[in-house]
């Protein structure tokens, strides 16, 4: 199974903009990127699965994009 993870804004810039993983839900996923990038345990950001922005943990299936966005600001 492979889950395409894109990053934007500051967590790209710890995270690299693009790569792959085998997460089986986003729990296990948060889990990996703090293991593999420590730096992101002080960071907010909002994950997206398949362009929904998702705050519960949910199953990742084969070919899912994840999004990985720091918050929102400006006026």
């Amino acid at each position: 199974m492979a889950v395409k993870i894109i990053a934007f804004g500051q967590i790209a810039e710890i995270t690299g903009k693009k790569f792959e993983t085998s997460s089986p839900d986003t729990e296990m996923l948060k889990s990996w990127l703090f293991q593999k990038f420590p730096a992101l345990e002080t960071k907010k950001f909002l994950i997206a699965v398949n362009k929904r922005i998702i705050t519960d943990t949910i199953n990742l299936e084969d070919n899912d994009e994840v999004a990985l966005m720091p918050p929102y600001s400006g006026g």
